[in-house]
């Protein structure tokens, strides 16, 4: 599965120039823990990210002073993205090696598609393996009808019936 079906597409964006304020109101108001910070000079382009963590730990906890602090003087300018066509391993390794939480999923040309964030990635990886488990639990209850089917009883102490030949269409003797 490639990367650009789970992005959020609509990216919560703020001007650098934004007061600490502002952005924490974005934040608040679209339900999102970052914001992709864009160029004063360039509107479309997007120059850094701030989350919530970055406000609390490098704003807050410090005791710096929220007024007169715009966001462009507190994001990170240090962009990590990821082709829309990787895969979620590859995403998973790109947040390893750069230490993020967060992708910016980009086209090709560099046109930004959406974001990822490590709780999408546990979303896909857990919807994976609760596939596998249900194959698994298919497996041991097929398991169990054959056991009955051969006149062994199950847990139940039930012996069942089970065809004994499967025939695909076509192919049928």
């Amino acid at each position: 599965m490639d990367i650009s079906k789970l992005c959020r597409r609509e990216v919560i964006s703020v001007g650098a120039q934004a007061s600490v304020r502002e952005a924490a109101l974005a934040m608040r108001t679209h339900h999102v823990g970052s914001l992709v910070v864009t160029d004063p000079g360039d509107g479309g382009r997007a120059m850094g990210v701030i989350t919530d963590r970055d406000l609390v730990i490098n704003l807050l906890a410090t005791g710096a002073p929220v007024d007169g602090q715009t966001i462009g003087s507190l994001c990170s300018t240090e962009l990590v993205g990821i082709v829309a066509t990787a895969s979620v391993g590859d995403a998973v390794q790109a947040m390893r090696n750069a230490g993020v939480r967060r992708l910016l999923v980009v086209r090709p040309d560099g046109s930004l598609v959406g974001l990822v964030s490590s709780d999408d990635l546990f979303e896909a990886i857990a919807g994976e393996f609760e596939a596998l488990a249900g194959a698994l639990r298919s497996g041991l209850a097929r398991e169990n009808v054959r056991t009955m089917s051969n006149g062994h009883a199950g847990p139940t102490g039930q012996t069942g019936e089970f065809p004994r030949a499967i025939y695909l269409p076509g192919h049928a003797p």
